[in-house]
C-alpha cells in the first residue's frame, strides 16, 4: 500500500490540513459547549446550583487542565514529535470526557474538566506547529485560517446541539452534548496513523533521509527539483545554525545568537493578548452575557448565541484570501481597533438600559466576533510558530498556549462576577486593553508572512535588536537565502580574521 493514503503534494498538505482541522473543530467546540449549559436549569440543579463565583470556576478550571498539559508538552513534546502528541493528547481528552458525561456532582465535573484540559493542552500545542511547518510558505496563512475556521465550526456545532438538546427535561440535554466531542476525537487519531512527521522535525532529530523523502512527498517532488533542494537546505542550513549557537530548554531564556527569548516573548505576548481582547466572554458566556447584561430570555439567548456563531463562522472565510497578503502587523492592528470600539459601544449601551440600546449591544458583540477573526484569530494560531526557532519551536510553542489557557482562565474566571458587580465596565476594561495592544504590535511585533520559516530565523539571526527585525520585515525585498549567505560570509571572515590575529600573535612571540 502506498504510504500517506497515496497522497502527494498539495493533496497531502490538505490532508494534514484537515487533521490539523479536526484538532481545532475539538478545541471549538470543547470551548463552545458549556456556553449553553450556563443557563440550562437541569445542569445547574446537578451541579448545586452554583453562584456566578463557583459557576465561573467549573468553566474555567478547564483552562488550568489546559496549561497544565501544555506545561508537560513543553518538556515532552519535543521528543514525542507532532502526531503523538497529538494522539497522546486526544487519549487523554477522550478520559476526562467520560468523567464529565458521567458526573453527578461538582467534584467529579471539575476533576473531568481538568483531564480533558490536559488533553486539549496537548493538542494544541502540536497541531499549529505541525502545520506550519508542513505548508508551503505561500499559503501558509491560509491553511492556518482554513483551521481557525473549523474552530469557529466546532463552536458552531457545540452552540446549536446545545439548543436541540436543551428540549430535553432529564440530563440527556447535558450529557450528550459533553460526550459528543469524542466522535473528533477518535476520528484526529485515525488521521494521525496515516500521515507523516514533520520533514523540519526529523531533520531536527538527525533523521534527514526521512525527512527528505517526507519534502518530496509533500512538494510531489524527488530530491533533485530544484524547489525541494533549497527548501530543504534552507532547513539544513536553519538547523546549523541555531546548533552552533543554542543547546536545549536554556535557548527559551536566553539570545542564543538567535534572540531565542525575545522570540518566546512574542509568541507568549501574542497569546496573552489575544485573550486580553475578551474574546473568551463570548466564547463561554454568550448566553449568560445576554441574560444577565442585555436582558434577554434563556431561550432568546441561546437562540442569538447560536446565530452569533453562525455570523462567526461565516467571518472566519474572509482571512482565507487576505491573511498571507495583508500581512500579519496590518490585521493584528486592524483587529484590535475594531474590538476595542465594539466593546466601548457595548458597555455604553447596557449603562443605558432600554430595548433599543439592547438590540445595539447584541449587534456590537457580532461585529466583536467579525473584527476579532479578521485580525486576531485566524492569524494567533500562525504567528508564533512563525516567529520561533526550530531547535525551540515545541517548547516555545508550548509556553505560549501555557500563556494563552492562563489568561483564559483569568478571563473565564472573573467574567460572571464582573458582570455581577461592575457590569458595563466590564467591556471598557477590555475596550482598553485592546488599544493597548495595537502599541504592543506597532513596535515589536515583525512581519512574517509570505516568508519561510527558515528566512525568519536568519532574519533574527542578522539583526543585533528587535527593533531593526520589525523594520527590516516590513521590507518584501529581503530574501531569506541572501541573509544566509551573508550571515555564513560574515563567521567566515570572523574565522579568517581570528586566524590573522593568531598567526600576527604567534610572529611576535616567536621574533
Amino acid at each position: 500500500m502506498a504510504p500517506y493514503l497515496g497522497l502527494r503534494g498539495m493533496p497531502l498538505v490538505m490532508a494534514i490540513t484537515l487533521a490539523c482541522s479536526t484538532g481545532f473543530l475539538l478545541f471549538g467546540y470543547d470551548n463552545g459547549v458549556f456556553s449553553g449549559l450556563t443557563t440550562d436549569p437541569v445542569f445547574l440543579e446537578t451541579m448545586g446550583n452554583p453562584n456566578a463565583s463557583l459557576l465561573g470556576f467549573i468553566v474555567a478550571v478547564y483552562e488550568l487542565g489546559c496549561l497544565g498539559g501544555a506545561l508537560l508538552s513543553a518538556v515532552w513534546g519535543e521528543n514525542l514529535g507532532r502526531r503523538k502528541l497529538n494522539v497522546a493528547g486526544c487519549v487523554v481528552l477522550i478520559i476526562g470526557t467520560v468523567i464529565q458525561s458521567t458526573s453527578y456532582g461538582q467534584a467529579q465535573m471539575i476533576v473531568g474538566r481538568i483531564v480533558t484540559g490536559f488533553g486539549m493542552g496537548g493538542i494544541t500545542s502540536a497541531v499549529p506547529v505541525w502545520q506550519c511547518e508542513i505548508s508551503p510558505a505561500h499559503i501558509r496563512g491560509r491553511t492556518i485560517a482554513m483551521e481557525l475556521s473549523s474552530l469557529i465550526l466546532g463552536i458552531v456545532i457545540a452552540y446549536w446541539i446545545d439548543y436541540g438538546c436543551s428540549g430535553y427535561t432529564n440530563s440527556f440535554q447535558w450529557r450528550f452534548p459533553i460526550a459528543f466531542q469524542i466522535v473528533f476525537a477518535i476520528f484526529l487519531i485515525i488521521m494521525c496513523f496515516f500521515l507523516p512527521e514533520s520533514p523540519r522535525w526529523l531533520a531536527s532529530h538527525h533523521r534527514q533521509q526521512e525527512a527528505l523523502e517526507v519534502l518530496c512527498m509533500l512538494r510531489d517532488g524527488n530530491p533533485e527539483d530544484e524547489k525541494v533542494s533549497v527548501e530543504f537546505t534552507e532547513i539544513k542550513d536553519a538547523i546549523a545554525l541555531e546548533e552552533a549557537e543554542s543547546g536545549g530548554w536554556k535557548d527559551c531564556f536566553t539570545d542564543g545568537g538567535i534572540m531565542g527569548w525575545q522570540r518566546v516573548a512574542i509568541a507568549c505576548s501574542a497569546q496573552a493578548l489575544q485573550e486580553f481582547t475578551g474574546t473568551n466572554i463570548i466564547t463561554y458566556y454568550a448566553p449568560y452575557v445576554m441574560v444577565n447584561s442585555v436582558g434577554l430570555t434563556s431561550h432568546q439567548s441561546l437562540l442569538l448565541s447560536g446565530g452569533l456563531q453562525l455570523w462567526f463562522l461565516v467571518a472566519s472565510f474572509i482571512p482565507w484570501f487576505i491573511l498571507d497578503k495583508v500581512g500579519r502587523r496590518t490585521l493584528f492592528i486592524f483587529g484590535s481597533f475594531g474590538m476595542g470600539c465594539c466593546m466601548l459601544i457595548s458597555g455604553l449601551t447596557i449603562m443605558a438600559g432600554g430595548r433599543n440600546n439592547g438590540i445595539a449591544a447584541v449587534c456590537m458583540l457580532y461585529m466583536f466576533q467579525a473584527f476579532f477573526t479578521w485580525g486576531w484569530m485566524s492569524n494567533m494560531w500562525a504567528y508564533p510558530s512563525e516567529v520561533l526557532p526550530l531547535r525551540i519551536r515545541q517548547r516555545g510553542s508550548a509556553l505560549s498556549v501555557v500563556w494563552q489557557w492562563l489568561i483564559t482562565f483569568l478571563v473565564v474566571e472573573i467574567t460572571p462576577v464582573g458582570i455581577q458587580n461592575i457590569g458595563w465596565k466590564l467591556y471598557i476594561v477590555f475596550c482598553i486593553l485592546n488599544w493597548a495592544s495595537i502599541i504592543v504590535v506597532w513596535f515589536w511585533y515583525p512581519e512574517t508572512s509570505g516568508r519561510t520559516l527558515e528566512s525568519i530565523d536568519f532574519l533574527f539571526a542578522s539583526q543585533t535588536s528587535l527593533t531593526q527585525v520589525v523594520k527590516l520585515s516590513k521590507r518584501k525585498d529581503i530574501d531569506g537565502m541572501a541573509i544566509a549567505h551573508e550571515l555564513q560570509a560574515q563567521v567566515h571572515h570572523e574565522k579568517a580574521e581570528d586566524r590573522r590575529v593568531e598567526y600576527q600573535e604567534s610572529e611576535i612571540q616567536t621574533a
